[in-house]
C-alpha cells in the first residue's frame, strides 16, 4: 500500500529534503482544499444556487465566463512569464500559492458585492489561473531536484497520489467545516483567515 505513496527505492532513491517538504507540502494542500470549500460555498451562494429566484440560464453565463476568464489567463501568464519559472522556483511557488489564496479570498468576498459579482469572480478566477501555471512549471523543477536515481516520472506519479489523497481528506473536512459554519459569516472569515495565515507562514518557512 505504502507503494502507492512513495518512490520505489525510498528513501534512498530521494534526497532527505523529500519527506520534511512533501510533509508540510501535504498541510498546506489540506489548508487550501478546506478553505476552497469555504469559498466556493460563498461563490455558489452569490450566483443564487438555492435561491428560487435565479436562472439557470444565468449562473451558467456567470460560471462560463469566471472559466473564461481564468483560461485566457493563464495564457497569457505562461506567454510572458514561461520561461522565467525555471530561474527561481522557490519564489515563483510562494507567488503561486499567494495568488491561489487571493483567489479563493475573492471568491469569499463576492456575496458581499453583488453587484460586482461578475468582476469578483473574474478577478478571483483570473488569480489562480497564474497558480496552475506556475505552481506546475516549479513543481517539476523540483521533482527533478529530488530524483537521485533518475526517477522524476516516479516521483511526480507518487506525487500524484499523495495530493489525490490529500484532496480527498482536506474536502471532507472542508465540507464538515462548512456544514458547521453555515450561517455563521465570523465564523467562516475566521477559519479562513487563521487557515490562509497557517498557510502562508508554513509556505515561507518550508519552501
Amino acid at each position: 500500500m505504502l507503494g502507492a505513496f512513495v518512490p520505489e527505492g525510498f528513501p534512498g532513491s530521494v534526497t532527505p529534503d523529500y519527506v520534511p517538504f512533501q510533509m508540510w507540502d501535504t498541510l498546506q494542500g489540506l489548508s487550501t482544499y478546506i478553505r476552497a470549500m469555504l469559498s466556493t460555498q460563498a461563490l455558489l451562494g452569490a450566483i443564487g444556487v438555492g435561491e428560487q429566484s435565479a436562472t439557470v440560464i444565468g449562473a451558467t453565463f456567470q460560471w462560463f465566463l469566471r472559466d473564461l476568464t481564468g483560461m485566457l489567463g493563464g495564457i497569457l501568464f505562461t506567454f510572458y512569464q514561461g520561461s522565467n519559472l525555471d530561474s527561481n522556483a522557490k519564489m515563483w511557488r510562494l507567488v503561486a500559492d499567494f495568488m491561489n489564496d487571493l483567489g479563493m479570498l475573492m471568491d469569499l468576498l463576492s456575496p458581499l458585492f453583488p453587484s460586482s459579482l461578475i468582476v469578483i469572480m473574474c478577478l478571483g478566477s483570473l488569480s489562480r489561473s497564474f497558480t496552475g501555471v506556475a505552481s506546475g512549471a516549479t513543481r517539476a523543477a523540483l521533482t527533478q531536484h529530488f530524483a537521485l536515481a533518475n526517477n522524476a516520472a516516479d516521483i511526480s506519479a507518487k506525487e500524484g497520489s499523495q495530493e489525490t489523497l490529500a484532496t480527498m481528506l482536506g474536502m471532507g473536512l472542508g465540507m464538515l467545516l462548512a456544514q458547521i459554519t453555515r450561517g455563521h459569516a465570523l465564523s467562516v472569515w475566521a477559519s479562513f483567515l487563521s487557515l490562509t495565515m497557517f498557510h502562508m507562514y508554513d509556505r515561507i518557512l518550508h519552501t
